[in-house]
């Protein structure tokens, strides 16, 4: 019984780790580099960071909470955040709502751009295609890491 009680109580202090939560990467398989950095729907972001040519990854410092605020990967192909293509992740209930967004601009239009929830939840637009594009979002049975890649 002490276990016990002392196992509620680290759950309840919060000392675990959140159970439901997914990183977001990128990885740039372009003959160029991009830039990429993470946010949060709360206004909160990380610095932008050099993702390197031909298998680069960014993982981004931002989970996706179990808290429905959303977490954003941005990539741009400027070290100035101009016009980023974005991957957005929102884990509530250990679902996640996912989606590509050319909202803020869409630089790798003319290039593949494929995301994944652990291969489970797959939005996938050809070059010059934005069929995957928001306002197309995937309702994902899992609270597990979500990939942008292009190509």
């Amino acid at each position: 019984m002490v276990n016990t009680m002392k196992l509620i109580s680290i759950v309840l202090s919060g000392a675990l780790p959140t159970v439901f939560a997914g990183d977001l990467y990128a990885i740039n398989h372009c003959s160029f580099d991009v830039w990429c950095w993470g946010a949060k729907n709360d206004g909160t972001d990380s610095p932008v960071e050099l993702t390197t040519a031909n298998g680069g990854i960014y993982k981004s410092p931002l989970r996706a909470n179990n808290d429905n605020m959303g977490s954003v990967v941005k990539c741009s192909m400027n070290s100035d955040r101009s016009q980023p293509f974005q991957m957005e992740l929102a884990v509530q209930n250990g679902r996640s709502w996912f989606d590509l967004s050319a909202i803020d601009g869409d630089p790798f239009l003319p290039f593949t751009r494929h995301g994944d929830v652990s291969g489970q939840c797959v939005l996938h637009c050809d070059p010059g295609s934005s069929s995957c594009e928001y306002p197309v979002q995937v309702d994902c049975e899992t609270q597990e890491d979500a990939w942008l890649a292009l190509y």
